[in-house]
């Protein structure tokens, strides 16, 4: 056995570009999938700690104005484990950023997670501050600032930087994507320090059983009168976005991490076949000399075993360190959340394992076929099988007219065959993936210009105070123009009686909030006799032009039912549109929210009745902080796809010119140039590439449009708008991978041993 391992030592040696190959390619695939998982895996790890040991809510409560009677009717109700009351309010600072402000009794619910500071005390003056609001503006514990609502001054000490759990994800309002964390924060307050009577318009409820919660929404909706929205803590901004960004992952971990271990594992394959195949006379030679066929097929084993073990080790090492590490902080840099870091379950562990199993079997089921041979026929070099009808195609037709190195080549792909389609497989999927990552970055640019210039067609918007007076709002009117839209907060009701959260965009602003249909043009808004549907939440629910919705608002038990008498396409809000007389015609009044104007405000920085200012810029660039993250990580997608094709490439090549060394030394004896011969050989890769590009671009986009409609969170409403360039930077990069390394490999042409070459085939 011993003698048996000194010979694997020296095959590895002789042939190690293509051991190096197949560890690297094992690694690679290894390294993507269990990085991805990993990462995936680490935000559902996360999420779910930091919401067990900080108590997050189950239930959010909005009215106007909740008591201590109501407080304690809501927590003597039947699997009520406990509740708190707390006033949110949003407020401005000293230098005109926003903050939500929110003020509390206790903070038993949605308990704060300290990250640096003091625990909250109800009779302590000061502070508790978003940790990301303060990094991004540089507040540091023990700072005061000004905190203003309406005529309300607090001058506050920071008592503590800290991570609440229903704050995962926070932005203004639904026209923001991205939280612009400089501009917009929370803060957290003791209610003592209002002055005033506190008017509390929220309670957080914690539930023993939530399979019973809707029980107590039930009982809620029949106790508390001031109760106007019940909503699953499952359907906030904050949990929705962060669990949608988990579900997308799954999926690309299917698909990303899935592509690169398949992708990987044919080449590792084909590699392995041929290497043990190249071994034959060896084989045959072992056998002559009275070894087993046991310690044979365990000596080859042994070459495709330790190389995928070491490689496995290291690439799920390599994926939880790098991959996993790097994703997971991008993420964690766009979520408020503590303590996040990749999580290496067991399935990471199995898929390892199955592949050092794979590679395995497959090197064992090589080397069984070749041992069911008798030695007489082992010592000697398998003649290709080739159907003579087959290699007579290249003397036929259009063919007869083909140049001698196009006519061998294709002779040679004919012998081929599993070959020539692993090398295709391999840079397809490379192609494919290269495609997906940068036309995933067109589409999401395509979006936000659709989003900020096409639906949004105004300068700035003015978000509405909800108690505005009718002078104020008259006055606003007049300056302003009268261009305003409403968002109502509603429950859908099915016809099984299931009721999900939801809104309605009620519009009176002209063309300064467009519409457009599946293909992006602009349509007419809804007419006054019924709702727009938005096309995925039509195709999600199954709706139909002249279905009926049947609907209430938040705080009205008044149920509606409306006509579908069109669809619109919208990127982030997957919602019913109407208009304002459309709304009145059922006897609701019309309270606008939002206010659209051009008037130029950039020197504005406060304005009677108005919560925010908000210019398209900005919430352009809250978007552009999205993409950059994104494009982080799809560059590095784009890193390790090329670095696995080059070395898919690589590979393919080293073993096409390892068959090929007898040919082109019968070449060099009838007399071809190592130049002619070296165009042969960059000739076929090359064939292999164009076909490979041809048949990936199109799949990469396919790819690309499948992961938006099906990985994509539920409200967003994407699909894939890859340019031009993209097409032709994916199919010239694959192309001058293949180029590079064909011709790096073509100069190995001019050292062929001739006479040990022709010999070995003797």
């Amino acid at each position: 056995m011993k003698r048996l391992n000194i010979k694997m030592l020296r095959d590895i040696k002789k042939n190690l570009s293509q051991f190096i190959t197949i560890f690297l390619m094992v690694m690679i695939g290894v390294m993507a999938y269990s990085g991805i998982e990993s990462y995936m895996d680490g935000m559902t790890e996360t999420a779910e700690k930091f919401y067990s040991e900080n108590n997050l809510q189950d239930l959010n409560v909005a009215g106007a104005n909740f008591t201590n009677k109501d407080l304690d009717l809501i927590k003597n109700i039947e699997n009520v484990k406990d509740a708190e009351r707390k006033l949110s309010i949003t407020g401005t600072t000293d230098n005109d950023k926003t903050l939500l402000l929110n003020f509390i009794e206790s903070n038993n619910i949605s308990k704060f997670y300290i990250i640096e500071g003091e625990q909250f005390d109800k009779s302590k003056s000061g502070v508790w501050l978003d940790n990301f609001y303060a990094i991004e503006n540089n507040i540091k514990v023990g700072d005061t600032i000004l905190v203003k609502y309406e005529n309300m001054e607090l001058h506050e000490k920071v008592l503590g930087l800290i991570n609440v759990p229903d704050h995962l994800y926070d932005v203004r309002d639904e026209s923001e994507l991205y939280p612009n964390r400089k501009e917009f924060g929370f803060a957290y307050l003791s209610v003592n320090e209002i002055s005033f009577q506190p008017i509390f318009n929220n309670v957080m409820i914690d539930v023993e059983d939530n399979n019973k919660i809707d029980d107590v929404k039930i009982a809620i909706e029949d106790k508390i009168e001031n109760a106007k929205a019940i909503i699953n803590i499952e359907d906030t901004a904050s949990y929705v976005t962060y669990q949608g960004e988990i579900d997308e992952g799954k999926t690309y971990v299917g698909v990303f991490s899935g592509l690169f271990l398949f992708i990987a594992m044919l080449s590792v394959i084909t590699t392995m076949t041929r290497v043990v195949k190249n071994q034959r006379v060896q084989i045959g030679t072992l056998k002559a000399l009275g070894f087993s066929d046991r310690k044979i097929i365990l000596h080859y084993i042994g070459y495709g075993f330790w190389i995928s073990i070491l490689a496995s080790i290291i690439g799920l090492i390599l994926g939880y360190y790098f991959i996993g590490n790097i994703f997971l902080g991008l993420e964690m840099a766009f979520f408020e959340i503590p303590n996040g870091h990749p999580v290496l379950n067991s399935q990471c562990y199995i898929v390892a394992v199955c592949v050092v199993l794979i590679v395995s079997l497959i090197t064992y089921i090589t080397g069984r076929k070749i041992l069911k041979e008798n030695p007489a026929e082992t010592l000697r070099n398998k003649i290709p099988n080739v159907k003579a009808k087959s290699i007579n195609i290249t003397t036929k037709g259009i063919f007869k007219k083909l140049s001698f190195s196009s006519t061998w080549n294709l002779r040679d792909i004919i012998r081929n065959k599993m070959r020539t389609f692993m090398g295709i497989a391999g840079v397809v999927g490379c192609c494919m993936l290269i495609v997906c990552a940068l036309g995933m970055l067109d589409s999401m640019n395509f979006f936000v210009k659709l989003q900020f210039e096409t639906i949004y067609n105004f300068d700035y918007k003015l978000n509405i105070k909800e108690n505005i007076s009718e002078v104020d709002l008259d006055n606003l009117y007049k300056e302003y123009g009268i261009m305003t839209s409403e968002s109502l907060g509603i429950e859908i009701k099915d016809s099984e009686g299931k009721r999900e959260s939801n809104n309605i965009f009620v519009t009176d602003a002209e063309n300064y909030v467009r519409f457009v249909d599946r293909s992006n043009n602009i349509i007419e808004k809804p007419t006054d006799d019924g709702i727009f549907v938005t096309y995925k939440l039509a195709e999600t629910k199954g709706y139909k032009i002249g279905d009926e919705v049947t609907w209430h608002i938040y705080g009205d038990n008044t149920y509606y039912t409306s006509k579908i008498i069109g669809f619109n396409k919208d990127p982030q809000n997957q919602n019913l549109s109407a208009t304002k007389k459309y709304i009145e015609s059922l006897g609701l009044e019309y309270k606008p929210n939002a206010l659209y104007t051009n008037k130029d405000l950039s020197n504005v920085k406060d304005i009677n009745g108005i919560d925010t200012i908000q210019n398209i810029e900005s919430l352009k660039d809250g978007m552009t902080g999205m993409l950059s993250m994104m494009k982080t990580m799809l560059i590095l997608i784009i890193g390790v796809a090329v670095l696995l094709g080059s070395v898919i490439i690589y590979n393919l090549g080293i073993l096409s010119y390892t068959e090929k060394q007898y040919q082109f030394a019968t070449l060099k004896v009838l007399g071809f140039k190592n130049k002619k011969i070296k165009n042969i050989f960059i000739k076929q890769n090359n064939w292999i590439a164009v076909i490979s590009i041809i048949i990936g671009l199109p799949l990469g986009n396919f790819l690309t449009d499948w992961l938006f409609k099906t990985a994509i969170e539920e409200h967003y409403d994407f699909g894939a708008n890859i340019l031009p360039q993209t097409y032709i930077i994916s199919a010239i990069g694959t192309f001058i991978v293949s180029y590079v390394v064909s011709r790096f490999l073509a100069r190995k042409i001019k050292n062929i041993d001739m006479v040990s070459s022709l010999k070995g085939n003797e």
